[in-house]
C-alpha cells in the first residue's frame, strides 16, 4: 500500500490528462491538418520574398522591411529556441517538411538510407553551407529572393528524400534544425514517454515500432529510429503522437519534469553533433575566428587533465556548453526582435517592403529606436539572470551527473573555469 501511495505522489504530471490536449492529439486529424497550416505559411513566405531581388540601393534596408523576411528570421526563430528549451522538439511535430517528407517516402522506393546520411555530418554540412555560403555569400537572411528559394529547395529536398529513402530521412539525416532543437530540448521541462511500465511489459503487438504500421497516414509506428515504449531522452523523439494513436492501449505521457533532466543521464554527443556547436558558438558569439580558440581550448583541457580522459572529458565539456550555447542563441535571437519592433508596423503596411526601403535609402523615413530603452533594460537584467542560472546548472552537472563521473577533480575544476569562461565570453559579446 505504501509503495502505491509513493508511487502516485512520485508520478509525473500528465498533460495529456488536460481534455483540451487530449482532445487535439488523439484527433485523427492531427498532426496533419497543423503542418498543412504551416506549409501553406510556407507558401506564402515563398510568394512574399520571391519577387524582392538584390537591389544596392535598398540593400541595407530590405532585410529589415520585407515581411516575409521579418518573419522568418526575427518571429518564427527565436520562438522556435524557446519552445525546444521549454517543452522539446514541439516544432517538429508541425513541421510541412516532416509532413512532405513522410509523404514521399509513404510512396517511394523505401531504401535504407546510406552510411554517409547516417553519420550525421550530412547535416553539420548543410549547416555549415547555410551559415557561410547561404548566409555569408547569398544574402539568404539579407536578400528575400534568396530566402524564397531557399524554402523552395528544403521543401523539394525533404520530397526527394522522402521518395527514395524510407522512414524520416529528411528530419532524421539531413535537417539542421532538427539537429539543433533536439540538443537544446535536452532542457526541456516536458517529455514524451511511455506510460505504465507494466502495460509495457505486457504489449505483445508492440504497434508503435511494428513495420506494417510504418507508412500509415496516421497513428503510424515511429518513423524515427526510436521505440517510443523505451525513449532515453528528448533528442530524437518529434513528438508527432502518431504512437500515441497506434498503441491500443494509449499507453503515453507528455508529462513536465524539472528542466536539465537529460543532463543528468550519460549523454553522448557525436563528433558530428560536436561541429554543429561549434558553428553555433561562432554564429551566435558573431566572430568566426573565435571557432579556432573554441576548438582549442577543449581539446587543450582534455590533455591538461589527462590522455586517458580525453574521450569522456571532450564529451562532457561538448555537452556542458549546450545550455550556455542555448540561452546565447535565444537572447542572440530577441535581441533581433526588439532593434526590428520599429519596423513591425510598416512590413505589414508595407510587405515586399520595397516601397519603406526605398524611403530609407533616400532618407526620407528615419526609423526611431529610441523608445527601445526599457526594452533593452529588459534584454540586460534577463541576459545577467539566465547566464547565471546556466553557470549554477552547469556546476551542479559537473559535480553530479554520470557525465563526469570519470573525470578527476581537477578536471571537474577546469570545466567549472572553462563554462565560466564562454558564458563570460558570451556575456560580453551579446
Amino acid at each position: 500500500m505504501t509503495t502505491e501511495r509513493n508511487h502516485k505522489k512520485e508520478s509525473p504530471i500528465n498533460l495529456l490528462k488536460i481534455k483540451p490536449v487530449w482532445i487535439i492529439v488523439k484527433s485523427k486529424y492531427y498532426p496533419i491538418v497543423p503542418q498543412l497550416i504551416t506549409l501553406s505559411v510556407f507558401v506564402v513566405l515563398f510568394i512574399g520574398s520571391i519577387g524582392v531581388g538584390y537591389d544596392p540601393k535598398i540593400a541595407p534596408y530590405i532585410a529589415n522591411t520585407n515581411l516575409a523576411n521579418q518573419i522568418v528570421w526575427n518571429i518564427w526563430w527565436p520562438f522556435t529556441l524557446v519552445i525546444a528549451a521549454i517543452a522539446g522538439r514541439l516544432w517538429c511535430s508541425v513541421c510541412p517538411l516532416e509532413l512532405v517528407n513522410s509523404l514521399g517516402s509513404r510512396i517511394g522506393l523505401k531504401k535504407k538510407a546510406p552510411g554517409f546520411l547516417r553519420s550525421g555530418w550530412v547535416v553539420t554540412l548543410l549547416f555549415a553551407f547555410i551559415l557561410f555560403g547561404a548566409g555569408k555569400y547569398l544574402g539568404l537572411r539579407a536578400v528575400p529572393r534568396t530566402l524564397a528559394i531557399y524554402l523552395a529547395t528544403i521543401v523539394s529536398l525533404s520530397l526527394i528524400l522522402g521518395l527514395i529513402y524510407e522512414k524520416r530521412s529528411f528530419c532524421s539525416y539531413v535537417c539542421p534544425l532538427g539537429s539543433i532543437l533536439g540538443m537544446y530540448s535536452y532542457i526541456a521541462g516536458t517529455e514524451w514517454r511511455a506510460d505504465d511500465p507494466a502495460v509495457r511489459k505486457e504489449c505483445k503487438t508492440k504497434e508503435c515500432v511494428a513495420k506494417k504500421n510504418r507508412y500509415k497516414l496516421t497513428g503510424h509506428s515511429c518513423t524515427s529510429n526510436l521505440n517510443p515504449a523505451n525513449i532515453p531522452d528528448n533528442r530524437q523523439c518529434l513528438l508527432c503522437t502518431h504512437c500515441l494513436t497506434a498503441c491500443p492501449s494509449t499507453n503515453f505521457r507528455f508529462s513536465l519534469r524539472l528542466p536539465f533532466t537529460d543532463f543528468f543521464k550519460n549523454i553522448k554527443l557525436t563528433t558530428a553533433e560536436m561541429g554543429i556547436l561549434m558553428l553555433l558558438i561562432g554564429f551566435v558569439n558573431n566572430n568566426w575566428h573565435a571557432l579556432v580558440v573554441f576548438t582549442l581550448v577543449p581539446l587543450l583541457l582534455c590533455l591538461l587533465v589527462s590522455w586517458k580522459s580525453l574521450k569522456p572529458m571532450l564529451n562532457a565539456f561538448m555537452v556542458l556548453l549546450i545550455p550556455t550555447t542555448a540561452a546565447a542563441h535565444m537572447l542572440h535571437a530577441f535581441r533581433g526582435v526588439i532593434w526590428n519592433w520599429p519596423f513591425y508596423k510598416l512590413n505589414f503596411q508595407d510587405p515586399l517592403g520595397v516601397r519603406t526601403a526605398t524611403l530609407l535609402a533616400e532618407k526620407t523615413l528615419v526609423i526611431d529606436h529610441s523608445g527601445l530603452g526599457s526594452a533593452w533594460n529588459l534584454l540586460g537584467t534577463t541576459t545577467g539572470l539566465l547566464y547565471g542560472a546556466v553557470f549554477a546548472v552547469s556546476a551542479v552537472i559537473i559535480l553530479k551527473s554520470p557525465l563526469t563521473e570519470s573525470i578527476n577533480r581537477t578536471g571537474k575544476l577546469f570545466l567549472i573555469l572553462s563554462v565560466a569562461s564562454y558564458i563570460a565570453s558570451f556575456y560580453i559579446k551579446i
